[in-house]
């Protein structure tokens, strides 16, 4: 989906979210015109040389209405621009802003990052429309209720699989591709669900037995913030099956704020407790008694949280508490 060099000041997208196909036809609807295309399918890596927006001139299709049905974003304006004509990408009056389509990019799937690029660039204009902070107003509030639900219910599932595949104290629950083959909801959380529960109860009788042995505070503390964690994570994912039940959009954007609320606390959480697994004072205690093994061993998921999914989930939420002020 996307082609980019470490010197490069642009992006490559495959796909254009003014790219639209009818039927047999073929049209841009870039600047809310409606332009005949000759579209013409590019791998947008062919372009992947070429260092910055003037040099991507060269690259321009000339005369006709060709489209490669590829874009590219140029960092220093913030904007999008496509490729075989130069043009830069507008819709509804607005320019699409280059950060508003790397959020959107973020959403895409697996599978549809790499399905034709018809598919890709209906994904994107999808998602730049309920994501982006520029075109807020644009859709109804039962349109942004049904696109909130459905991102929340995808990215909820990747973040649970993720997850449990990075944890060595859970057992997989499944992967990305069941995801895209549809699964129930609930069935698929509850074996994730389960295994936070037994966390809680792991960590809650861990720490009391450093307090009877009276251990150092900070490592009892720790303890204590770690079960904390799995209680959040237990919260965060019975927040998100409520939201399935929501139709009502207010009360929708409701029920996000507590979800963001969790986000905040678990990221907060996330971040202390991995500053303190990384410390050498811990390393020392951990190194002779084995029941802290499994917070040794939390290191890597713990970037996962702050660095993945769960990170774009939590910019996802402001962007619909965004939404919310702005309806």
């Amino acid at each position: 989906m996307l082609e980019e060099q470490e010197t490069s000041s642009i992006k490559m997208v495959r796909g254009c979210p003014c790219f639209k196909v009818f039927g047999d036809e073929k049209l841009c609807v870039n600047d809310d015109s409606v332009l005949e295309i000759e579209a013409i399918e590019v791998d947008p890596s062919i372009f992947s040389f070429r260092p910055d927006k003037d040099s991507m001139k060269d690259e321009q299709a000339g005369e006709g209405n060709i489209c490669y049905a590829a874009i590219f974003v140029n960092y220093p304006d913030n904007k999008v621009y496509c490729i075989s004509q130069g043009w830069i990408l507008r819709i509804h009056g607005k320019d699409v802003p280059g950060n508003d389509l790397e959020d959107a990019l973020q959403f895409l799937s697996t599978k549809e990052a790499s399905a034709t690029a018809e598919i890709c660039s209906e994904c994107l204009y999808k998602f730049i429309l309920t994501l982006g902070d520029t075109f807020a107003d644009l859709m109804t509030k039962k349109e942004k209720t049904i696109e909130i639900k459905k991102y929340v219910d995808k990215f909820s599932l990747k973040i649970a699989v993720k997850h449990s595949q990075m944890d060595k104290m859970m057992e997989p629950i499944g992967t990305e591709n069941d995801i895209e083959n549809g699964v129930d909801h609930f069935g698929f959380l509850r074996k994730y669900l389960i295994q936070l529960l037994e966390q809680q109860h792991y960590w809650s009788d861990l720490k009391q037995l450093f307090v009877e042995e009276n251990s150092e505070f900070w490592i009892q503390d720790l303890l204590r913030k770690r079960e904390r964690l799995a209680r959040m994570e237990f919260q965060f994912y019975s927040q998100t099956l409520q939201l399935r039940d929501i139709n009502d959009f207010a009360l929708l954007l409701k029920m996000l704020r507590y979800i963001l609320r969790s986000s905040d606390e678990i990221l907060f959480l996330n971040e202390d407790i991995h500053d303190i697994i990384r410390s050498d004072k811990f390393k020392e205690i951990a190194r002779t008694d084995d029941r802290l093994s499994p917070l040794a061993s939390y290191a890597e998921k713990s970037r996962t949280v702050e660095h993945t999914t769960l990170g774009i989930f939590y910019r996802y939420s402001r962007r619909c508490d965004f939404i919310a002020i702005s309806t």
